[in-house]
């Protein structure tokens, strides 16, 4: 009987079998090669394995093998499908399998220490694979396979170690990832898994989408790396839908990385993309990398490594973004028009049309999906630089009480932002010059008297998260660092769509000074920084100060609204107490709250007293009293420093002992 073994004798483990018994045979034939007359005895050869036990391990699988080249019917049929669909040659798919061998097949490990000439070798030297695939070592262009910008190399799919040695004796490896998928494995790895995952279609119907301007068509599989398309998103322009519409296929998916999520340690983030490129070399897909609420830091960082990837990929940046790179094709992405987003909430399942708040916020698809599952608190993204606080705001126009005509300005903004679409947008009134489609708006007037708490209602009417700029962080001693944090918070707070808080802005929005030395210069070049950031800012941002006249004239007439809150008088203090102490003040009647309202206090300076009272009830086990709220006034009197406290005839009367008799 015949030693050649048919391929249908071997279909029990798959081809892969198949595979490896070819690979074996060359390892025998190669070894054979090898010895020369006169060659150092068998046992003295790498790590002592006998020349003849080498060539019997060789052919143990599959004695009688006599073709040494292996076509696609040797090949598991989704490893020649997946070579092919990612334009793989000929000689990248031989020098894979290879060097993934030793993670196959336990045998090619002792193989390789024998051809490498060298002990301690775990896998096939460049020498050893190129001499197994049919190709001279010396030659340029075979060796360049494996060099560190090779696809090869790029993506992950072949490691080159041993960096010490000269460059023919690195040795190759494979990841277990990439063992796995040799497999059949298409799971991802555990590294990159929580933060990749295939979408097959886009949330809404691309009819449903703006069809302009076109977006850029990424390099296809094994063609020669070009422009990185970066599409510059716009909050409210559909820019995933679109990018998966662009990119998928009838039933076909792309991958899409969340860039926002990924860590901000550079070396890390790099680690992830770069396991994000080779899953998508695994998958035969393109990749989407989703970084549009991600720092504008990291996002160059990343653009930067898509440079000279062979792999299909289209990059989602944030709005107002300046990439200024040549490498890339850019495209911007507006908001789509209000008509269409109004029609995306409905396509989502929602039950009625959208209020004007979410429509205001310029929602993309999935974000509404995402709300119409978790409900309207839910919010995707968040400040990742450190230099402002989120809140959720928990006040509307109605908790704040104001004098009438600074309510009366309140609501003017809230029309100013609420009615951008007509004005800007379909009368086509923009301001001119370098202006944006924000707003902004300056509250000025003293401690307490409401800036801060109708920013935060304005926020709520508008059903926007607020951002409370942190300046403690944002101002840096070194010179230009402000102006770069600064950039950061107007790029995220754009990109977040929320309403921007800058309390206390006289400490970065001050005076210009004459120049009499290199601070005042650098001083001054911070605020002619914010005049031009703030002007083309395009969302909602709020100034306050307590002293109007600190802050640098040219401000004003960038302002769109200056509202000044005035201390309230007695009426709207009276108000103010019955607001602050609400059920819990109960038993005050309406003369004592006219008593309350005698003291002269800010409405901040209200609720500390009305805390200070609730506090002083609850530790007697007592509701709040007149007295009560009296003494939680005293103490705020005397933490402002007034001296005669007017009611102080109320305290010495509740501390009087009772009269006897009558």
């Amino acid at each position: 009987m015949s030693n050649t073994v048919e391929r249908s004798e071997i279909a029990p483990f798959d081809s892969i079998v198949i595979t490896l018994a070819i690979l074996g045979e060359r390892v025998a034939r190669t070894v054979e090669e090898s010895r020369l007359e006169g060659d150092v005895p068998d046992e003295h050869r790498g790590s002592f394995f006998p020349h003849d036990l080498i060539l019997r391990d060789a052919r143990l699988s599959a004695p009688g093998i006599e073709n040494v080249t292996l076509a696609p019917s040797d090949l598991p049929t989704h490893i020649v499908t997946w070579a092919d669909r990612v334009g793989l040659s000929d000689r990248e798919l031989g020098a894979i399998l290879l060097a993934a061998a030793p993670s196959l097949d336990p045998r090619f490990e002792h193989f390789f220490i024998v051809l490498n000439n060298e002990s301690g070798t775990s896998g096939p030297s460049i020498t050893t694979a190129l001499r197994l695939l049919g190709m001279d070592p010396s030659n340029p262009e075979y060796r360049a396979l494996f060099d560190s910008d090779s696809r090869l190399c790029s993506l992950g799919l072949i490691e080159v170690k041993r960096d010490t040695h000269p460059f023919p004796a690195r040795t190759l490896h494979v990841s277990e990832r990439v063992v796995r998928h040799l497999l059949g494995d298409a799971g991802f790895a555990v590294e990159v898994s929580p933060h990749l995952r295939r979408e097959t279609e886009p949330a809404v119907s691309p009819s449903l989408l703006p069809d302009a301007p076109p977006l850029p068509d990424p390099t296809p599989f094994g063609e020669p790396a070009g422009p990185v398309p970066v599409v510059k998103a716009h909050p409210g322009s559909g820019a995933l839908s679109r990018a998966i519409a662009h990119l998928s296929g009838p039933g076909e998916a792309v991958l899409v990385l969340d860039g926002v999520l990924l860590p901000s340690d550079t070396d890390e983030r790099r680690a992830m993309v770069r396991a994000a490129f080779t899953e998508a070399t695994l998958a035969a897909l393109p990749l989407i990398i989703d970084d549009r609420l991600a720092p504008s830091d990291l996002v160059k960082g990343d653009v930067a490594m898509c440079h000279g990837m062979r792999v299909p990929i289209l990059l989602l940046a944030p709005g107002k973004i300046s990439l200024a790179d040549p490498r890339c094709e850019e495209v911007e992405l507006l908001p789509a028009p209000e008509r269409m987003r109004s029609q995306w909430w409905p396509a989502l399942g929602a039950a009625d049309s959208p209020g004007l708040k979410n429509l205001l916020q310029r929602l993309d698809p999935e974000e509404i999906r995402d709300r119409l599952e978790h409900g309207d608190a839910h919010r995707p993204g968040r400040f990742t630089s450190g230099y402002a606080r989120q809140t959720q705001p928990v006040f509307l126009l109605d908790d704040v009480i104001l004098p009438s005509n600074v309510r009366a300005e309140l609501e003017h903004l809230l029309d100013r932002v609420r009615l951008r679409p007509t004005v800007i947008d379909e009368w086509g009134m923009r301001p001119g010059g370098l202006r944006g489609r924000g707003i902004t708006a300056l509250f000025a007037g003293e401690s307490g008297t409401g800036k801060t708490m109708a920013a935060e209602a304005l926020a709520g009417e508008l059903g926007t998260p607020m951002f409370h700029v942190n300046l403690a962080s944002v101002v840096d001693k070194y010179i230009g660092e402000t102006e770069k944090n600064l950039e950061r918070v107007f790029s995220e707070a754009e990109n977040l769509d929320g309403v921007l808080l800058f309390d206390e802005a006289d400490a970065i929005f001050g005076k210009r000074s004459d120049v009499s030395d290199a601070r005042d210069r650098y001083a001054n070049l911070e605020v002619a920084y914010l005049l031009q950031r703030i002007e083309a800012f395009d969302g909602l941002a709020i100034l306050t100060t307590n002293l109007r006249s600190n802050l640098d004239p040219a401000f004003a007439r960038r302002l769109d609204c200056i509202l000044d809150f005035p201390a309230p008088d007695a009426d709207l203090r009276a108000a103010i107490w019955r607001s602050c102490l609400k059920e819990a003040g109960a038993e005050l009647s309406a003369e004592e709250y006219h008593r309350l309202a005698t003291l002269e206090m800010a409405g901040g300076a209200i609720r500390s007293s009305s805390v200070s009272a609730a506090f002083m009830a609850a530790g007697n086990d007592e509701p709040v009293t007149f007295v009560h709220a009296v003494r939680g006034a005293k103490r705020e009197w005397a933490k402002l420093g007034l001296l005669a406290f007017p009611l102080q005839s109320v305290l010495d009367q509740s501390a009087s002992p009772p009269l006897e008799g009558g």
